[in-house]
């Protein structure tokens, strides 16, 4: 999600010209400025916690119009949450989005979806969750909920897509909302391009010239947000190998 701190964007802002080592613009349609490589050093503490910086974006806000704001990413996983209860990827209206936005922004226990979608547990949010302080930090934003069909695309190829129309039947193609997940372009743009070259389709990041210069590589497979364009039940996640 993005926070909501003019200084901070400054602050990265000003670093790029000393850091393009760990800084660098995507090249994006939106030239958005963001970490890379292995492990840069944008560590921040948020709600307590560590949590790393994706980048600068320029983002349509629910409140103040468009702004540049700083989307972070929590550094440790929150838990084995499904994605959507019923089995469908509509993030407007799944149980994961439902979860984040309400139980843990809030910082309220609820009950989550895990795993199977037919298996719940209770979610200890009011441990977990977002403190007073860091909601008071957070924006509601416009999301883009466009997808797309196959792992066989570039980063640029998803982020366009993302923010495109093309989606399953019925599906909305935003969402206005604090707490979200990366992207697969999120996933695509961490990689230091000089290792794993712009060209290189994220299905196959699971390179070793790509998964080990890319902070974003977890050892847990991550959802993202984007939905498959030809199913109505199918999503794109990071797996265990990095594609």
């Amino acid at each position: 999600f993005e926070e909501k701190s003019d200084p901070a964007t400054d602050i990265i802002e000003g670093a790029y010209e000393e850091n393009q080592g760990m800084l660098a613009y995507d090249g994006s349609a939106d030239n958005n400025l963001r970490y890379i490589g292995a492990n840069p050093n944008n560590y921040v503490r948020f709600n307590d916690e560590l949590w790393r910086i994706i980048g600068v974006f320029s983002v349509n806000t629910q409140s103040n119009g468009t702004q540049n704001l700083v989307k972070l990413i929590r550094n440790e996983t929150l838990d084995g949450l499904a994605w959507h209860g019923s089995n469908t990827n509509d993030w407007s209206g799944a149980t994961l989005q439902q979860q984040l936005n309400n139980g843990y922004y809030n910082g309220t226990d609820s009950t989550c979806n895990v795993y199977s979608t037919s298996v719940t547990k209770t979610c200890y949010f009011s441990e977990t969750g977002l403190n007073s302080t860091a909601r008071n930090m957070v924006e509601s934003v416009v999301w883009n909920l466009g997808g797309i069909s196959s792992t066989s695309n570039t980063a640029e190829e998803f982020y366009t897509a993302e923010r495109g129309t093309t989606v399953y039947s019925g599906r909305p193609t935003t969402w206005t909302g604090k707490v979200g997940l990366m992207y697969p372009s999120d996933y695509g743009y961490a990689v230091l391009a000089s290792s794993c070259a712009r060209t290189t389709n994220l299905g196959d990041y699971d390179s070793t010239a790509c998964t080990g210069n890319n902070w974003l590589k977890a050892d847990s497979i991550q959802w993202t947000m984007t939905p498959s364009s030809s199913s109505s039940n199918r999503v794109f996640n990071v797996s265990y190998n990095g594609s």
